[in-house]
């Protein structure tokens, strides 16, 4: 099923799939997890997620809303007045909550505006760097909550919102709060640290626009970039059973009241824009559509690395596929790989 996905002219030096329908796995793997050692790619293996971090920050930031410490309707404006300027993009209408976790606010997405500033792939981000590269442009469009638009500078909003209300960091509240209660042993949220403790995959990318004269260009191993560039948008190393066991754990209502996990799955907007499969965004969470119904989770895009989760509404079907390519143009998910991960989500045992 994956092997398509590593199959000449893909650049995919290797994939997995893990699917999971109750309590029976199925695990399908192809091509090399580490280019120079020959590593046999697996699904036990760590790697960084993407902006399937978005999924746990949001789960965070509404625990919070749970212990009614943090309202939804409560705006960016009077939680963070010290980032609020009349030269930066806050200082136009108000920014909610709700609008951060479900990309609405028209905040510009700091990624975009990163290359000048990178003075190489070990390079640190502070965080408020980040948010002043986000704000220092106009927003999408004026009026926030009216159509989506995807920005990362909305996650590192969360993050600080997180870090003021709790007075403590996002790695130690996604540490107490989600990754040991669940037993994600696997899993952490690294900024610093641009090594990849235990044994991991390799990610691999096109840097002929960073790095023309390097080696390889288009399949340079890039696992040492730091996550600092991603933070509480996608900064998240893990394992496939990990992610799975936070799916379920979300999904069945041991994170998140019932009411705030009906929220968070249908307080939804239309996904206009966005390339497909994806049909609408919730609170930190997608909607996809597969040829087996509607799936809930989402997409994680790091330098070296795309992966994809879908589960069903109660979490008892689920899928994890992920490659150990992916450029920094952020060209999205290509149609084998969808191909492949989708027919693993909907094929039945039997």
């Amino acid at each position: 099923m994956v092997d398509q996905v590593v199959a000449d002219p893909n650049p995919n030096p290797g994939a997995f799939l893990l699917a999971r329908r109750g309590s029976d796995d199925r695990f399908g793997a192809a091509g090399v997890a580490d280019r120079a050692a020959g590593t046999p790619m697996a699904p036990d293996l760590k790697f960084r997620t993407g902006s399937v971090t978005k999924t746990f920050t949001a789960t965070v930031v509404l625990q919070l809303v749970a212990e009614h410490r943090l309202r939804l309707d409560d705006t960016v404006q009077s939680l963070l007045p010290d980032q609020v300027r009349a030269d930066n993009a806050l200082s136009g209408a108000p920014i909610t909550v709700r609008q951060l976790l479900n990309h609405t606010s028209g905040l510009y997405d700091y990624i975009d505006g990163l290359l000048p500033y990178f003075r190489g792939l070990d390079q640190y981000w502070p965080r408020d760097q980040l948010i002043r590269i986000g704000l220092a442009q106009p927003r999408y469009f004026p009026a926030p909550g009216t159509r989506f638009r995807y920005s990362n500078t909305n996650y590192l909003l969360l993050d600080l919102i997180v870090e003021r209300i709790t007075d403590r960091d996002l790695r130690t509240n996604l540490e107490r709060r989600v990754f040991t209660p669940l037993g994600l042993r696997d899993t952490s949220y690294p900024l610093a640290q641009t090594v990849i403790d235990g044994a991991h995959v390799h990610g691999y990318a096109d840097v002929s626009l960073l790095l023309p004269n390097a080696p390889d260009p288009t399949r340079f191993d890039v696992t040492a970039f730091s996550p600092s560039e991603a933070g509480a948008s996608g900064a998240l190393v893990t394992t496939a059973a990990d992610i799975a066991r936070f799916y379920r754990a979300l999904l069945r209502g041991r994170l998140l009241p019932q009411g705030l996990l009906r929220r968070m799955l249908t307080d939804t907007v239309p996904t206009t824009g966005s390339a497909p499969p994806a049909v609408a965004y919730g609170l930190g969470v997608y909607v996809y559509a597969t040829k087996c119904g509607r799936a809930y989770g989402h997409g994680g895009s790091a330098p070296g690395y795309l992966t994809y989760v879908l589960n069903s509404r109660d979490g008892r079907d689920q899928l994890v596929a992920h490659t150990n390519w992916n450029s920094f143009a952020g060209t999205g998910i290509d149609e084998d790989f969808w191909a492949a991960f989708q027919q693993g989500y909907c094929q039945r045992p039997g």
